[in-house]
């Protein structure tokens, strides 16, 4: 089994470099666009943890007309929420090869499994493939610069819930769940099969909320609104009938893994998603899918949620006005939300 990874960042680009380390039969492909996608392909992908600095070989190329699908592969999605519905475009028509011959398309024969924040992707994806599985990733994982990730847990990189989307998993996905627990785990991942994995990813949905927070103030920077955000979000979760993990479920299974520590020659302060997106200027930011995803529920069933509203619209306002990561400070975070 393949693993086709589409967006080599800080989730899909650490996901790749260590599958790449722990060897196999079929190295994964990483799909990567621009001045990282050139980097990789020519020198390998640096993975900086608190342990090691090591550049790792794998294959990567631009997108799916520099690729022959089989039907064993498996695409990983692993981009921003604002990027899925292209990527799904690009990729559900591409042919499927056995023996040979086209046997169909991506979308008809592979599965896709949505590596990323929020719960707006699987539903995105139902559009295109027949075979969804949402993946709650937990990983403290830092891309800035073309052809370089970091994570700043060691030796585990991080922990992968995974479970079929929609329909109930049937004999062919559990084999398929199965073969993924084998070697993510292999690579030095924690993985847990769920049958629903969506009460997952709304709970981490609720501490993503955090994520304009610190793109707006800082990393180290507004605790007292993300918890704000947070329980906004309870009520309207509760409203809405919206089920999602406890936190002594969590607790369960995140064991000792997740024990940040300092990685040298990496920046003190490094903060989430969203905060990545402003360092780097890439002019999207998913915040839209995190504080939106609350905004747009709360509409739905006719009750407001104006801090998860308020911070949305500031946070796209810093992405479309090129703003810098943290400059806006607590104070003025403060001051906005007044």
């Amino acid at each position: 089994m393949r693993y086709v990874i589409v967006g080599a960042g800080a989730i899909g680009g650490v996901l790749g470099a260590r599958l790449a380390q722990a060897g196999g039969p079929h190295p994964p492909l990483l799909v990567a666009r621009g001045e990282h996608g050139a980097v990789i392909a020519r020198y390998g992908l640096r993975i900086r943890d608190p342990d090691a600095d090591v550049r790792v070989r794998v294959e990567a190329v631009a997108g799916p007309d520099e690729v022959t699908l089989a039907e064993d592969d498996v695409l990983v999605l692993a981009t921003k929420t604002p990027q899925v519905d292209e990527a799904m475009r690009q990729w559900v028509d591409a042919p499927v090869h056995s023996g040979g011959e086209i046997v169909g398309t991506a979308g008809e024969r592979l599965p896709v499994l949505l590596a990323l924040n929020g719960v707006e992707s699987e539903r995105i994806a139902t559009r295109y493939f027949d075979r969804v599985f949402g993946v709650c990733v937990w990983m403290p994982a830092v891309h800035l610069e073309p052809g370089e990730v970091i994570v700043r847990i060691a030796p585990r990189s991080g922990a992968f819930i995974v479970g079929r989307y929609g329909a109930d998993a049937d004999e062919r996905d559990r084999e398929l769940l199965d073969t993924v627990t084998a070697d993510w785990d292999a690579a030095g991942f924690d993985v847990h099969p769920v049958d629903d994995v969506m009460r997952w990813k709304h709970r981490k949905l609720l501490a993503n909320l955090g994520n304009a927070v610190q793109a707006l103030a800082g990393p180290s920077g507004g605790g007292g609104v993300s918890r704000r955000l947070r329980a906004e979000a309870e009520e309207v979760f509760r409203r809405a009938g919206v089920e999602w993990a406890t936190e002594s479920e969590e607790e369960a299974w995140r064991g000792g893994i997740f024990d940040d520590r300092p990685v040298p020659g990496t920046p003190d302060e490094l903060g989430g998603s969203s905060w990545q997106s402003l360092r780097r200027g890439t002019g999207s930011i998913e915040t839209d899918y995190l504080n939106g995803e609350i905004a747009a529920l709360a509409r739905r069933v006719g009750v407001e949620a104006p801090l998860n509203a308020r911070v949305q619209r500031l946070a796209r306002r810093a992405s479309a006005e090129g703003a810098e990561a943290g400059s806006l400070g607590v104070d003025g975070l403060e001051a906005a939300l007044r």
